[in-house]
């Protein structure tokens, strides 16, 4: 079953966060739950993104360069299985979304560009520890880089170009 992330989400920074620190606590040899995890991340960074890009014509910019590499990271942790959490990349804000002040706006950016490096960090070292990293896995290091690097400003990116039908995770 596939949840579609929607209002319920009270805070998206608090969501990374709790992310964040469940990367930092897992062992790196288990890859499952460290894609698992990366993917709950992105999740999040995806809604908490949209939310800043309403707010903010710089976060707009940013959020249709990063939005290329959200998908090219689902992408990727989706071709590992990963989907089993049963979370959604939610395609766009739902209807009714309530507008964030351009503080929470900054706050949220800079959470995931932090989840972003913990995440690059804890994939990196998964890697090191799996027996047999396939290339496929080593796409979301260097996407989790990209992603943190697209909201900063270092990575000016491409706009997303959706495949027809899209695919059942991005919602």
């Amino acid at each position: 079953m596939t949840v579609t992330v929607d209002r319920h989400v009270e805070d998206p920074r608090a969501w990374l966060g709790a992310v964040a620190h469940e990367l930092a606590a897992l062992h790196p040899a288990d890859t499952r739950a460290v894609l698992l995890t990366v993917w709950d991340g992105l999740v999040a960074a995806r809604v908490a993104g949209l939310h800043a890009a309403v707010v903010s014509p710089r976060w707009c910019a940013r959020q249709c360069h990063a939005e290329a590499v959200e998908f090219d990271l689902a992408a990727q942790l989706a071709r590992n299985c990963t989907v089993g959490t049963g979370l959604a990349i939610p395609a766009r804000l739902p209807p009714g979304a309530v507008a964030w002040p351009v503080e929470r706006a900054d706050a949220a950016i800079a959470a995931i560009v932090s989840c972003c490096g913990t995440a690059e960090a804890v994939l990196r070292r998964a890697g090191e520890l799996t027996p047999v990293w396939e290339d496929s896995l080593l796409g979301p290091v260097a996407l989790t880089r990209r992603l943190a690097d697209s909201w900063t400003g270092c990575h000016p990116g491409r706009p997303l170009r959706l495949p027809v039908p899209p695919p059942s995770w991005w919602r």
